[in-house]
Parts: C-alpha cells; sequence; structure tokens
C-alpha cells in the first residue's frame, strides 16, 4: 500500500504544463565571467527577458537565484543549491531561464537533470526557446538545445586550440613566458624578449656546457646572482627546448619541433653538448597517416594505447600494445575496417532524414527569432539610453545640474551605451545560408564511414576527437571496439538508428513527409533508451 501512496504522490506531482492551475517559478539568470557581464550586459536583459515572459504567461516569480559569475560547463556550487531548494519547495513548479544555455552546458547531464526535476513536477522552461515539454518531439527539442549549448562551448574551444595551434606554427609563443622571458603582443602577434633573469640564466647553460658544474653548484651560483631555483627545476630548463629557439608542444604532432621567431637563449650546439642529442634533444618527424589511431584506441585489458609498427620484410602496418604480458597485435587494415564500420552505426537512415531537418531548420529559426527579439530589445535600450544623455546635455545647458552631476550622470550612461552596442554587434552575424549548413550537418552524419575513410590524416583525428572525446577501447576477445563515451548528438543520433532498426514501421510512419513536427507525438515512440 505505501508503494500505492507513493505512486499517487508522484503522478499527482506530473501534471502537464498547459494544464497547472498556478504556475510558480523560480528564476535562474546566469554569466560564466565578469568579462561577459561587461561586455554583453547579461544579468539584466536576462531578467527582463524572463520577467515579461512570466507577465505574458501568467507565470508567478517566487524567487530569484543566480545573477553571479559561475560557469555552466559544470553544476556549481550555486547551480546545485538552487536545485535542492526548489526541488523542496511546494510551490515552485517552473525553474524559469533566458535560454537553456543558461540553465547548463553540461549536455546529457543537463538532458538527465530536467528529466529528474519533471518527474518532480518541475518544468525548465526557457523565455526565448518556447517548446512543448510534454510531447516526445518538445522532449526532443529540448535535449537537443541543452547539447547544442555545450557543443557551442566544444566548438568554442576547438576555435580556441586551432588558434594556438596557428600561432606555434607560425613560430610564436602563445602562452605564459618561460623564466628568463617577458610575453607580449604587438596586435595579434605574440613575442618573447629575453629580461633580467634570462641574461643570468644564460650563464647557467654555459657554465654546464663549458666548466663541467654539476647542477647544486650552478644553484648556488644563480643564488648569488639573486636567482633562486632547486636542482629539479634547473634540470627541467635544461632540457626545454625553446632555451635553444624551438617549441615543443602538445598541440603539436610528438615529436615535432618549431623553430620560434624569437631570440634563443643559447645557441644549439651549446645545448648540444648539454643534453648529448642533436637537433635540440629532439629530432623533427614527417606527419604520418599510416597511424590515425594512435594515441585514440586503447587496449580493453591494459587501457594502454595502442602504437603502430611497420614491418619491413612484409611490407605491412600493424597496431600493438607495448605493455608486458599483453603485446597484443592487429593489423591496421583490419583495425581501421573496424572503426569504419564503428562510425557508419551511427549513420542516420533515409529516412530520419526530413524529422532531422525539420528539427534543425526549426532551432535555426528559433535562433534567428531570438536574435531579433533581442536586437530589439537591445536597440530600444540603446535609444532610452542615448536620450537620456540628449536630457542630461540639456539639463546641463540651463543650469539645472551642476558640472559634477553631469559629468558622473554622462560616465554611467555612455558605459551603458558601450555595452548595448557591443551586444549588438555580437548578435551581427547573419544566418541565411542555414540551409546550406543543415544539409553539411545531414550529409556529415550519414556518411562518417567514407568521411574517415577518405579523410587525410588530420581531418581523421578530428573526427575521432569529435565522435568519441576520450578515445574508444579495443577488445581483441569480441575482436572489436568498445565506446566509454561519445559525443551527446552522435549518441542521439545512434538511438535514432537503434529505434529504427528495433520498429521500423513506427519509425516510418514517424517521418513521413506529410506528418508537421508539431504533431509528431506518438506514444509508443521516445527518445530515451
Amino acid at each position: 500500500m505505501a508503494w500505492k501512496r507513493k505512486q499517487k504522490r508522484k503522478e499527482a506531482k506530473q501534471v502537464e504544463f498547459a494544464k497547472l492551475e498556478h504556475k510558480v517559478a523560480a528564476l535562474w539568470t546566469r554569466v560564466s565571467s565578469g568579462e561577459q557581464e561587461q561586455n554583453n550586459c547579461s544579468l539584466e536583459s536576462q531578467e527582463k527577458i524572463c520577467r515579461e515572459y512570466a507577465e505574458r504567461n501568467g507565470i508567478t516569480i517566487k524567487k530569484h537565484y543566480g545573477d553571479t559569475h559561475e560557469s555552466a560547463k559544470t553544476m556549481g556550487k550555486l547551480f546545485n543549491q538552487m536545485i535542492s531548494e526548489v526541488t523542496r519547495d511546494k510551490e515552485i513548479n517552473i525553474i524559469l531561464v533566458s535560454s537553456y544555455g543558461r540553465f547548463s552546458r553540461t549536455g546529457s547531464e543537463a538532458s538527465v537533470l530536467k528529466a529528474l526535476l519533471k518527474s518532480k513536477g518541475i518544468y525548465v522552461v526557457s523565455a526565448t526557446q518556447p517548446v512543448d515539454p510534454d510531447s516526445a518531439t518538445g522532449e526532443f527539442m529540448q535535449d537537443i538545445l541543452l547539447l547544442f549549448s555545450k557543443f557551442d562551448n566544444t566548438i568554442r574551444k576547438d576555435k580556441c586550440v586551432g588558434g594556438v595551434r596557428d600561432c606555434l606554427l607560425r613560430g610564436e609563443w602563445a602562452f605564459r613566458a618561460p623564466f628568463g622571458y617577458d610575453h607580449y603582443k604587438t596586435d595579434k602577434t605574440h613575442h618573447l624578449k629575453v629580461n633580467e633573469k634570462g641574461e643570468i640564466l644564460r650563464k647557467a647553460f654555459y657554465w654546464k656546457a663549458y666548466e663541467g658544474l654539476s647542477n647544486p653548484e650552478i644553484c648556488d651560483r644563480l643564488k648569488a646572482l639573486g636567482i633562486t631555483m632547486n636542482r629539479k627545476r634547473l634540470s627541467e630548463i635544461f632540457l626545454n627546448p625553446v632555451y635553444c629557439g624551438y617549441i615543443k608542444n602538445t598541440l603539436l604532432d610528438e615529436g615535432v619541433l618549431i623553430k620560434g621567431n624569437f631570440e634563443p637563449l643559447v645557441d644549439e650546439e651549446t645545448f648540444k653538448i648539454i643534453n648529448g642529442k642533436s637537433r635540440a634533444g629532439y629530432d623533427q618527424k614527417e606527419e604520418t597517416d599510416k597511424f590515425p589511431l594512435k594515441r585514440h584506441v586503447r587496449c580493453a585489458d591494459c587501457g594502454g594505447y595502442l602504437t603502430g609498427y611497420t614491418v619491413k620484410a612484409k611490407g605491412k602496418d600493424y597496431y600493438k600494445c607495448n605493455k608486458i604480458g599483453c603485446k597484443h597485435n592487429q593489423s591496421v587494415v583490419k583495425m581501421h575496417n573496424k572503426y569504419i564500420g564503428l562510425l557508419e552505426s551511427y549513420g542516420i537512415p533515409k529516412e530520419f532524414h526530413p524529422i532531422l531537418k525539420k528539427v534543425l531548420t526549426k532551432l535555426f529559426d528559433q535562433s534567428n527569432k531570438t536574435r531579433v527579439e533581442t536586437t530589439n530589445l537591445l536597440n530600444k535600450q540603446k535609444s532610452e539610453v542615448e536620450n537620456k544623455i540628449k536630457t542630461a546635455k540639456y539639463r546641463l545647458g540651463i543650469g539645472e545640474i551642476s558640472k559634477d552631476v553631469y559629468e558622473v550622470t554622462i560616465s554611467t550612461l555612455e558605459d551603458k551605451l558601450s555595452e548595448i552596442k557591443v551586444q549588438l554587434g555580437s548578435l551581427s552575424e547573419d544566418l541565411s545560408n542555414q540551409m546550406k549548413y543543415i544539409d553539411k550537418v545531414i550529409v556529415m552524419c550519414c556518411k562518417l564511414g567514407d568521411l574517415w575513410k577518405n579523410s587525410d590524416f588530420r581531418l581523421r583525428q578530428n573526427l575521432q576527437s569529435l565522435v568519441f572525446p576520450d578515445g574508444v577501447l579495443y577488445d581483441k576477445k569480441m575482436d572489436g571496439y568498445r565506446t566509454e563515451n561519445e559525443n551527446e548528438v552522435f549518441d542521439i543520433f545512434r538511438r535514432f538508428s537503434d529505434a529504427y532498426k528495433n520498429n521500423k514501421g513506427a519509425a516510418v510512419d514517424l517521418l513521413s513527409p506529410k506528418v508537421e513536427i508539431t504533431g509528431l507525438e506518438p506514444a509508443t515512440f521516445r527518445l530515451r533508451t
């Protein structure tokens, strides 16, 4: 009987959103950093958009959480506190946000949390991305929006990493300056300059190479000259090729060195004497496309990454696990064919193309609509601030306010106007080519295997990292791959494909081109498996 009462209480909570008699919300606003707040006046805009939405839709805002700098890439302390308090509040049945990206950018974790909140009778609602949270299509749209928020973070990270790698390839040092150097920029170019400590450190290389001093003795000499350094740190410096003018970094391929465009602390010959190796202790290696799965596939038995090697007598290439006692070998041809098969399992059947295209089109349309609404709101704010600036000038002119009051007022208003203009600039991107982009997305998702097979080394590795960010396992017992973590977007595509295989008739009916996206609510089809 107890479990029946519990089930009844649970069912009582799960009232359809449209049928809620009293809509009571907790408002959540968030920015990731002070810089984002300054550039986008984001907190104020979020709150205003949410309160206007609540007023239009008869929603009472009971509590306001957030107004803080907290990243949405993780579920932080303040976010968890908000969730805890909302779930204990018997009145609140809505968490209202300006967009799903403001709620969370954790992808699948956010989807799971949203489902858990819904089971407790609490809906996550976006003021700028309205969907029906009770329909299968609506849930799918919410999940896609949450996943796209994380995908957007990943794209930004990739762009940042790509930009840093481009700097390295140009011979520019784009990180914190090594000891003995100062880092600065002119326009978009990075520079390193030897500072006073670097001039002293330069002596340490010559003491080591030509006087044969031990590291402790060199540390004592450096200390006498004002530089305190332990032996371990000194050893790391002696091994670092940056001091003879070369850049080595994990963003570059293994063993690859780039000639830097900065002043070396010592010449290569001196560095060579200290390390006893050629080319600053490292050898330049040409990039090869023989083993794209290297450092991507791990052995399922020991967890070690597979490496590649060539048997010249046979003219064949192999992957192998180097751990003692494991030593598993497999031909490159077989490993690559199986990997292509793995990627093809994420392909979307053609019957799914219409619904996927509709979903993506609707997402772009919503993005454009939100962009227009936000732009209109900001233009209105801009006009209001400009009018206030004119009024302040007029009042100063007729003597109603003093010059001191005017200067304080005008400074505040001009800062506000500058912030609004910055945000308007960030919204100026044009999405007019959205259909071309959508078609490319669908083509790519449907031919992952062929795309990997026909790509060069770099593109293969990028595709591998996109689909399987943590790599894959090769299980020699099952003679195939196992995945532990996959990109959430491709995970949805795979589950779509699985649903199609398990219930083809229902899937074909679902994907009929005659059915509008707003009407796709069959009770037998669910996105989660």
